[in-house]
């Protein structure tokens, strides 16, 4: 493997990455507790609906095109010359921007219309500043998320994020100080701001390493790029696949709430969907996602094994777990006094729904690694098929959701995650291989979680309430977890093999042999 992807290349990266992802996801927490504590429930209301249209729009107008840049700009960087690679950098942005924007508009124009259905209180304003939003985060996240990191310029697309993060904790510590700006127009005008700073920072990036590398030599001189109709293609793939994944996404439970119940539903539930994004983003499947994307296709690029790439991806899946057990853990022994603890005491009652919400990211962390195998092997179209078969699920959500049944609206969200990545699976295996989970290493990890959750539960009284009570529990359950995962040894051999070989030389390994 070239210099470019080479190992090296790729702890420098992780260093970078880590580092910067753990400032601005302890920068973004700061965020979400500020605006939780100081937007006035309806406007609060307002915001939710709001970022969940952006986020739906910015999937919309996104044609699948981040898979597109992860698959295709790494080979680009390995086999072509620097100038080939600059001009499709280039493409890819100027292909995204140009839908973005159609996106934007139809957002901006359909503001009226949206405010009137969701049963919102005068969010039309806001609706509109978003709209400018979407199109300026979305091509800012095209810089960062999809371009920057699939070179590998980890340390940019950190900075760039860092400076939006940073821009937004000033801004909306600005904006709030006026009583009369505590308002969802007033966040966005702030979320406006950091963003466009961002933007900026990570176009001069991008441009720099592009001129610095526009004389490199192809690495195999008689590769090419894909035509853009077969690029398009395994896009289009995606983008349906997506489209179908929306209807039954966060976002599309939160406006569905809006319009049936109304925003007094909504406050609480939004914040406790909020919330299990800040968990979300310290997940390595999301947090690393940059990293392990590129990772993982790279190699499978040069070494051509599935075998190895099927272990790969039940060892991040497993990284998943690792992270998230403890912590619901937590959240369900402990989660009424967290979330009245981080909104200043106004949504305790979001307990359930967050340990809901934690949940469904358990399958979804699985959901994620099953589009990266299928798009790594040319199979993007399994992807769509397996979505659109799901397309029953927004009407399950719809009835759950006009009964009220919350527990049961969770339980269609997992179902519907479960059984896509296993459509999706089944129908990647070949005659020499097939992707399997490893039910007895899951067991363990379910066993270790039990234990956790045993020994937050008996010090419960012991260690009482406030912040350093909930970081005491937390400790205490990544410790217990943690050390059960070891002692019950929950790893294949194979998945042993492909661990830094530190941890193959656990005591536990040597006093065995």
């Amino acid at each position: 493997m070239g210099a470019n992807y080479s190992a090296a290349a790729f702890r420098r990266s992780i260093v970078q990455y880590t580092a910067g992802r753990l400032l601005n996801a302890l920068a973004a927490f700061l965020i979400f507790v500020w605006i939780a504590r100081q937007l006035p429930e309806p406007q609060y209301a307002n915001y939710i609906a709001a970022f969940a249209l952006l986020e739906i729009g910015l999937v919309l107008s996104g044609f699948g095109m981040e898979w597109v840049t992860a698959v295709f700009v790494p080979q680009a960087k390995l086999k072509a010359t620097g100038k080939i690679l600059g001009k499709f950098v280039w493409q890819c942005l100027m292909v995204q921007a140009c839908t973005l924007l159609i996106g934007a508009c139809l957002l901006f124009m359909l503001a009226p219309t949206l405010n009137d259905w969701f049963r919102l209180e005068n969010a039309t304003g806001a609706l509109r500043i978003y709209a400018v939003v979407m199109f300026v985060e979305g091509v800012g996240r095209v810089f960062r998320d999809q371009l920057l990191s699939c070179l590998l310029l980890q340390a940019a697309a950190q900075v760039s994020q860092m400076t939006r993060n940073i821009a937004m904790l000033v801004f909306a510590f600005w904006v709030f100080q006026n009583e009369g700006w505590r308002t969802a127009e007033g966040l966005a005008i702030a979320e406006l701001s950091a963003s466009g700073g961002s933007l900026i920072v990570a176009a001069i990036f991008l441009y720099r390493h592009l001129v610095a590398c526009r004389d490199d030599p192809a690495g195999e001189p008689d590769w090419c790029l894909p035509r853009w109709r077969e690029m398009l293609r395994a896009g289009r793939n995606a983008w349906i696949s997506n489209l179908a994944n929306l209807s039954w996404g966060g976002q599309m439970v939160i406006l569905l709430v809006t319009r049936i119940i109304g925003t007094e539903a909504t406050a609480p539930l939004g914040f406790s969907r909020n919330l299990a994004e800040q968990v979300r983003k310290f997940m390595p499947m999301d947090f690393l996602l940059g990293i392990i994307r590129t990772l993982l296709i790279a190699r499978f690029s040069e070494e051509g094994d599935l075998q190895k790439m099927g272990t790969r991806i039940g060892l991040a899946f497993k990284a998943n777990l690792l992270f998230l057990l403890p912590l619901l853990v937590v959240v369900i022994v402990r989660g009424e006094e967290i979330c009245g603890l981080l909104s200043g005491g106004r949504y305790e009652t979001a307990h359930w729904p967050l340990v809901g919400w934690l949940t469904v990211l358990l399958v979804w962390a699985h959901h994620r690694l099953t589009d990266l195998l299928a798009h790594a092997l040319g199979r993007s179209g399994l992807t769509s098929r397996a979505s659109i078969l799901l397309s029953v699920t927004p009407l399950l959500l719809f009835l759950v959701a006009e009964a009220q049944h919350w527990a049961l609206l969770f339980v269609v969200l997992v179902i519907a995650e479960v059984a896509y990545s296993y459509m999706v699976l089944v129908r990647l295996k070949t005659a020499q291989w097939r992707y399997r989970l490893h039910w007895i290493s899951l067991a363990k990890f379910g066993l270790a979680a039990l234990l956790a959750a045993g020994a937050v539960a008996a010090t419960k009284v012991a260690a009482g309430g406030g912040v350093m009570a909930m970081l005491i529990a937390t400790g205490l359950a990544f410790a217990v977890m943690w050390t059960g995962v070891w002692v019950f040894r929950a790893w294949t051999h194979e998945e042993e093999m492909l661990l830094p070989e530190r941890i193959r030389r656990s005591p536990l390994k040597r006093r065995e042999k």
